[in-house]
């Protein structure tokens, strides 16, 4: 058994846990955890396991003596369920204890054992005799070259490169305001920098903060709609960031911003979201816009610009390794939102994937390295699964290399955006708690109310009758029906499905839905209100989205457009699906158009033209499209329960706005201004939507979105 002699020496480390063999405690980042007996001796048994499988007759042997009677099948799962609910470990997909079917477990986990002890080793003492016999002397030698390979298996495994612990989490920026969740702030060693707001919404900035933590304060700039930070130059003096080309523009230029304070200058003719310097600062390596899965390399002035590689996919995240040696980044396919991290020699020769038979999770991305390059951070996961991920990097003594990735960090908040600090000793990372409060907004008192108290809720939409409301679950993305006053509800949609944007067929039976999963196709779904399993009404077509009645119920008008604005060469139409026979025709024209939206009369059909500046009209009588309304980056538009309004959101001036356009004479009236309304920098929450009063309802942000220090202890 594992020696508990002192308290000092009687901790074992695993993961953000410590086990203290001496009182029996396990604590989770210095919180103690409540753990039963028998839960506590199958964790001992399999720590000492050394990676090795522990069978079940073992663990029963140590749970119960050979003459107690109990139902040892029972038993054993109860036991191991409730030590995996302790660590919040899975046994589908297992971070410590690993199930053997129909054999045993074995722990997976590196460990740290107290300091010079082993798993069960108890090194032999060779008693000292001057004259030994033969037999005596064959004993000894045997004991001697046990001991010698017990002590070389035991410095095997402590050269093992062993991932840090997590000792304490700080929160370094309490300010409450939206920060961009999927660029990672950037440091010099003393500040972090980031994007703060929402080119959508408040408008966007770059924000700094003292790395051991204070007030945030913006840099003084003067380009607005700020999408991203990417790097700071190696002498510490300039900071590279993208802007967007245009208002409501996903095209982003890339700017240098000089370091603490001065005015900022373009890069060449550069267009790129993210970039990174090389090593010795003398140039500038980048995806460009009209080539996204293009890496290139340019002088620091844009000039000369060449192709260092090129990938299949949307390349982001790029980083130098801390040697100069290697690069590794982000892979995505636009389709399907698979993101993987793949690598390549500084000379752009030799691309792979970083973790190829990694199978934990088929989200991984914006990895940096710390700056040593012993350690390598990441974020897995999407949704409730995303936690920060780390791989060893250095070898061990005997040339081995770590296992695989750890986790480093669990729930509640969703970590992200991995940092580490100029001293390797913390990381920094966005700390997250998502959360919404429904709010209607009544524009004569220029005042809003919340709705749907204590729901974290949106998109929802009401049955025809007013009695009923359909309603996603913010961030779980999960499909709710209740009544209007709340009574009654019942979960329609279950994981892995994420439902979003439902609507009532006009005689309230059934309810069509997107079904918006990250590692796959969008789909359109009914289902009853009544519950029962959601029905793909698409199964044939790679996607579908945008679904909307006719008046008569007969019919659904969707859109294919995706949603995902990095493929290239998009194309959008918009079609009508026939319930009863499931045939599909085109609209007529609607080439190049998305988020089709039909009018409550049936006369008029509403569309988005690919470019977000025009809000076209169809009318079905004419069979004919006219521009409805021009402007920048329209989004979301809704009809009023009349037929002679429709709402939308656009960005005019670099800060979200809600306006509506009257059909009879396409006047466009501004209803409200986003710049003073918090939202999350998510499309999903930039969602808006009408009471069946025609009052505009929103999703305002009640999240903790904020900048946190992880404090780690290395072996």
């Amino acid at each position: 058994m594992i020696s508990q002699n002192s308290q000092n020496d009687a901790i074992c480390r695993f993961g953000v846990f410590e086990l203290d063999l001496k009182t029996g405690e396990l604590r989770k980042n210095g919180m103690k955890l409540r753990l039963q007996d028998q839960s506590y001796q199958v964790l001992l048994k399999l720590i000492e396991s050394n990676g090795e499988m522990v069978s079940r007759e073992e663990l029963r042997s140590t749970l119960w003596h050979a003459d107690t009677f109990v139902d040892f099948e029972t038993g054993l799962n109860t036991a191991i369920k409730r030590l995996r609910e302790t660590l919040g470990d899975s046994a589908e997909r297992p971070t410590f204890i690993e199930t053997l079917p129909r054999r045993g477990y074995r722990f997976i986990a590196p460990v740290e054992l107290p300091v010079g002890r082993d798993r069960r080793i108890s090194r032999p003492s060779i008693p000292h005799e001057s004259f030994p016999d033969k037999k005596k002397f064959g004993r000894i030698g045997f004991a001697a070259a046990v001991a010698v390979l017990v002590l070389l298996g035991a410095a095997y495994r402590r050269g093992q490169p062993q991932p840090p612990a997590v000792v304490r989490i700080v929160r370094i920026t309490d300010d409450g305001k939206a920060k961009e969740s999927l660029n990672p702030p950037v440091t010099d060693g003393l500040h972090l920098y980031f994007v703060e707001g929402s080119p959508d919404a408040t408008g966007s900035g770059i924000a700094q903060v003292a790395a051991a933590g204070g007030e945030t304060t913006w840099i003084s700039n003067t380009q607005p709609d700020v999408l991203a930070v990417s790097s700071v130059s190696p002498n510490r003096s300039e900071l590279l960031f993208s802007r967007s080309a245009a208002i409501g523009s996903d095209v982003a230029e890339l700017w240098v911003q000089p370091l603490p304070g001065g005015a900022p200058h373009r890069i060449g003719n550069i267009m790129a979201l993210l970039a990174t310097w090389t090593p010795d600062g003398t140039h500038i390596v980048y995806s460009p816009y009209e080539d996204r899965g293009a890496i290139m390399v340019a002088n620091k002035d844009g000039s000369e610009p060449r192709q260092l590689a090129k990938v299949p996919g949307v390349v982001f995240s790029i980083r130098y390794s801390p040697d100069g040696q290697r690069i590794r980044f982000d892979v995505a396919d636009p389709r399907t939102e698979f993101n993987s991290i793949w690598e390549m020699d500084s000379d752009g020769k030799n691309i792979h994937p970083a973790f190829p038979n990694w199978k934990e999770s088929s989200f991984h991305a914006v990895g940096n390295w710390s700056p040593d390059g012993d350690y390598y951070y990441f974020v897995a996961g999407h949704g409730n699964e995303q936690a920060i991920w780390v791989m060893p990097e250095r070898r061990s003594i005997f040339g081995r290399k770590a296992r695989g990735p750890s986790q480093l960090t669990y729930g509640p908040l969703h970590f992200s955006n991995p940092v580490p600090s100029g001293d390797g000793k913390r990381v920094f990372v966005l700390g997250e708690d998502p959360r919404v409060e429904l709010v209607r907004y009544d524009p004569h008192a220029r005042r809003f109310d919340s709705y749907l108290r204590g729901l974290s809720a949106g998109p929802v939409d009401f049955s025809a009758n007013r009695k009923w409301i359909a309603y996603i679950s913010y961030p779980d993305m999960t499909l709710w029906r209740s009544r209007v006053d709340g009574r009654d509800k019942m979960q329609l949609t279950f994981p892995p499905v994420r439902a979003y944007e439902p609507r009532w067929s006009p005689d309230g039976s059934q309810i069509v839905f997107m079904d918006v999963r990250f590692d796959s196709p969008w789909k359109i779904c009914l289902v009853s209100p009544s519950g029962g399993s959601p029905e793909v009404l698409l199964p044939g077509k790679t996607q579908g989205a945008d679904p909307t009645w006719t008046p008569d119920g007969k019919s659904i008008v969707f859109g294919d457009h995706s949603g995902r604005p990095f493929e290239k060469n998009e194309k959008s139409a918009v079609h009508v699906l026939d319930l009863k026979t499931r045939t599909i025709s085109s609209v007529r024209d609607s080439d190049d158009m998305f988020s089709p939206r039909l009018s409550p009369n049936g006369r008029y059909l509403t569309a988005i033209s690919l470019g977000d500046k025009k809000l076209m009209l169809f009318d079905t009588s004419t069979m004919h499209w006219s521009t409805l309304a021009e402007g920048e980056g329209f989004g979301y538009n809704e009809w009023s329960h009349d037929s002679k309004y429709v709402y939308l959101r656009q960005n005019p001036r670099g800060t979200g706005e809600l306006v509506r356009v009257r059909i009879k004479d396409h006047a466009l009236e501004h209803v409200l201004n986003f710049k003073d309304f918090p939202q999350l920098d998510d499309p999903v929450a930039l969602w808006i939507g009408l009471t069946p009063e025609d009052t505009p309802i929103l999703m305002r942000n009640r999240s903790v979105q904020e900048i946190y220090a992880i404090d780690l202890q290395f072996h």
